[in-house]
């Protein structure tokens, strides 16, 4: 089994700002027993944005919380009905946020290779435009579990 997990994916939702993602990204790491304080993985995630913005190209953010609270490493997937405003690097909305939740013990390495893994993912046109088109859950778990599986 790889770390994109289905019941980690959520497809098609209705969130239309990027404060609004943030809270359904905590609420769902609390409840999938990724995080025990939503509050504290809220505020690493604002306090990351504020560092320089997650909005990648093409549609596509990364952003990630690093918490005492958080159990293990977890990846959260939100695509959203219509893209909302981000701060993105080509200035695009973004319509599929790619969430990396790290335990604080795992800061400097498994942090580092997951997010290098996934930003060098994002920067091949054959990946994103898979991700796209893909249809369900299940196919976004197994594109980027053999994508990132290829890279270690």
């Amino acid at each position: 089994m790889g770390i994109i997990q289905e019941e980690n994916i959520f497809l098609k939702q209705t969130l239309t700002t990027q404060k609004e993602v943030f809270e359904f990204l905590v609420k769902q790491a609390k409840h999938l027993a990724i995080s025990t304080d939503e509050h504290q993985v809220y505020q690493k995630l604002v306090e990351r944005e504020n560092e320089g913005t997650t909005g990648m190209m093409d549609g596509f953010s990364i952003p990630h919380a690093k918490d005492q609270s958080i159990s293990e490493p977890s990846i959260v997937i939100v695509t959203l009905e219509q893209g909302i405003e981000w701060n993105s690097l080509d200035g695009q909305l973004i319509n599929f946020v790619i969430a990396l939740f790290i335990p604080d013990s795992e800061a400097g390495t498994t942090h580092l290779k997951l997010l290098s893994a996934v930003a060098r993912l994002l920067m091949r046109n054959e990946v994103t435009e898979q991700l796209k088109a893909a249809r369900s859950k299940k196919e976004i778990a197994t594109l980027l579990n053999e994508k990132i599986g290829e890279n270690e």
